[in-house]
């Protein structure tokens, strides 16, 4: 079977669709969250639980340390690896750089350059150092610029390195879609209007789940500039660690933080081609799909 791929911003309900599919077609799950490869980084990635996985194999979780370089073009090939092994993969995450990598693939890019990374850490360590990397981004591949958040400081970082080292935005790397594994693509839609309040009362549960004090744990162990460290409730859990944010100012930041992804990731959807829309939660609309196009 093609592989099934499920669509939608953060909080629309795909890991819970796909773990009703999977329970129901005999399928197993494929990550693609970039969060939620990282081991130990459980309650802010919303990663599924022991009870979840129990009922149907997971793939791709807790495969990377938070100190160890791992990228789409690494998340691409080790995604084709073992979907080749399952009869009927389901693919659920939000990295949709990460999908397009599975998808069709990524061509080789120039490698990391630890020294020309050096550089430009230097100038996001300075005040409001991040915001003129992202200016300079935007201005070299405004492409990239509008698809990358100025606080996600990893991507932000490799697309200026790829342009130094190679003379050509990162952007233009990017794969033909025309190459794309055949897959069954099912997105689910939500209103915007509807997904803010799941998003805040989402953000509101990992707090009380313990956000604060998994961060807290992670860092004894990791650097804070570990990528994850970076990602939407971690950053901000951090803050609160080191004592720069109140628990009050961190939530508030991350809803904001989350909503605007949500934004971000419903603008990507609109161009994404052979998606075969159904409202969220319904599994008998996706599940027709599915056997339609079996």
């Amino acid at each position: 079977m093609r592989p099934i791929v499920l669509l939608g911003p953060t909080g629309s309900g795909k890991s819970t669709l796909a773990l009703q599919l999977a329970e129901r077609i005999g399928g197993e799950i494929v990550n693609y969250d970039s969060v939620q490869i990282y081991r130990g980084f459980d309650i802010g990635s919303a990663k599924p639980s022991t009870e979840e996985r129990a009922r149907v194999s997971h793939h791709l979780f807790d495969i990377v340390e938070a100190n160890e370089e791992f990228n789409a073009a690494d998340y691409g090939r080790a995604a084709r690896e073992v979907c080749s092994h399952i009869e009927k993969p389901i693919l659920v995450g939000g990295t949709f750089f990460y999908l397009r990598a599975f998808l069709s693939g990524l061509p080789e890019m120039p490698g990391r350059d630890e020294a020309l990374r050096a550089r430009i850490r230097r100038i996001a360590s300075h005040p409001r150092g991040a915001a003129r990397l992202h200016r300079w981004l935007s201005k070299i591949d405004p492409r990239s610029g509008r698809k990358i958040a100025p606080a996600d400081r990893h991507r932000v970082e490799r697309a200026l390195e790829v342009w130094i080292t190679s003379g050509r935005p990162i952007s233009s790397w990017e794969p033909e879609p025309e190459n794309e594994l055949p897959s069954i693509k099912i997105g689910l839609r939500i209103e915007r209007a509807a997904l803010a309040p799941i998003l805040d009362a989402r953000v509101e549960k990992m707090y009380r789940d313990g956000l604060i004090d998994e961060t807290r744990s992670l860092l004894t162990r990791y650097e804070v500039t570990a990528r994850p460290f970076g990602a939407i409730g971690y950053k901000e859990a951090a803050a609160v660690v080191r004592g720069e944010r109140t628990e009050a100012e961190a939530i508030e930041e991350t809803k904001r933080r989350t909503r605007a992804y949500a934004k971000r990731q419903m603008t990507w959807l609109r161009s994404e081609r052979n998606v075969q829309w159904v409202e969220t939660g319904a599994f008998a609309a996706a599940l027709r799909i599915i056997e339609e196009n079996a």
